[in-house]
């Protein structure tokens, strides 16, 4: 069983505690010919540290703080949409409201895009 797999199969973070886990748990499979990876794996995720650093959970902070702003943001976007789109209905000659409304719907699609690569980020 290779470091490698014993991540995957566990979903563990790479770090020094989980290696001196799967160390212990490699010479367990290797001297046991009935233990089977999966038996390791199960064992290994109640053993496994995947506790976030301090650093990750600022940084996780941060993004969660700027999702908020970008939510926020995507409201206003939204409700400025429904305003122009009304003005442009309202009087379809006047070209500007239909400029106004694209514009919205533009940063609105940008907003959307962003949450969801930073949602990725967290995932």
């Amino acid at each position: 069983m290779l470091y490698n797999e014993f991540i995957e199969g566990t979903g563990c973070k790479d770090n020094d505690y989980n290696y001196k886990i799967y160390k212990r748990l490699e010479l367990m499979y290797m001297a046991d010919d009935s233990i089977t990876k999966q038996e390791i794996y199960e064992y290994g995720k109640k053993l496994v540290d995947n506790s976030k650093s301090q650093e990750e959970l600022e940084v996780e902070k941060k993004i969660n703080i700027e999702i908020g702003h970008l939510k926020e943001e995507l409201k206003q976007y939204s409700e400025e949409e429904k305003r122009y789109n009304e003005y442009y209905m309202a009087d379809k000659t006047d070209k500007f409201w239909k400029t106004q409304r694209d514009w919205c719907r533009k940063c609105i699609k940008t907003t959307r895009s962003k949450i969801a690569e930073l949602k990725m980020i967290l995932a």
